[in-house]
């Protein structure tokens, strides 16, 4: 992951110099943007209800349930119900509700919840004006999210993502000042 996060600061470093924008709010846009696709990728990784039920029937039913309230193993019925219930549990942890972006930047503490209104995860956010070193830190706190990530490979997925996004954009905002500055030869040429 070293790899894709040493990319990601390079070329979010270079992103800054092209962009108007104050550093601090700049940084949260980019994070936003991190934490969104990170829903995504883990949304597409959850398996569909309809993918539970087949694995369970190609097993024969013969399945790993967990122990109920009671201490005793759940039924099959049960333990599927529960898996079809939670197929969007991993992606939930970067879900922010409670997150909007400010134009001025801020400070605070953002949290994912479950349904039972227990803390998921969470973004840092340190963006606030005047921020001598602005910084976005999302995490999810559920142990199955960092187990998937490191087996899939999602968040170096994702930091070549925006990498190539913030690079597609200097790209372009290089080449508008090479158009702009040919422009201006021409014309004191011409003008001439």
């Amino acid at each position: 992951m070293s790899g894709g996060l040493e990319a990601f600061q390079k070329a979010l470093r270079d992103y800054t110099r092209y962009n108007r924008r104050e550093l601090g709010p700049l940084i949260e846009n980019r994070a936003r943007r991190v934490q969104w696709d990170l829903y995504r990728r883990f949304r597409e990784i959850a398996p569909t209800p309809e993918k539970i039920n087949k694995e369970a029937e190609a097993r024969g039913f013969e399945i790993r349930r967990r122990i109920g309230k009671d201490g005793k193993h759940l039924s099959v019925k049960q333990e599927l119900a529960l898996r079809r219930r939670s197929t969007g549990w991993l992606s939930i942890s970067f879900l922010l509700r409670t997150w909007r972006a400010q134009r001025e930047g801020q400070t605070g503490v953002f949290s994912a919840l479950s349904r039972t209104r227990r803390e998921v995860g969470k973004a840092i956010i340190r963006t606030a004006k005047g921020q001598r070193r602005p910084s976005v830190r999302i995490v999810s706190l559920l142990e199955g999210a960092a187990i998937q990530a490191r087996q899939r490979g999602i968040v170096n997925r994702v930091l070549q993502s925006q990498t190539a996004d913030m690079r597609s954009y200097i790209a372009r905002k290089q080449q508008e000042r090479i158009q702009k500055t040919i422009a201006k030869s021409f014309t004191h040429i011409i003008g001439r």
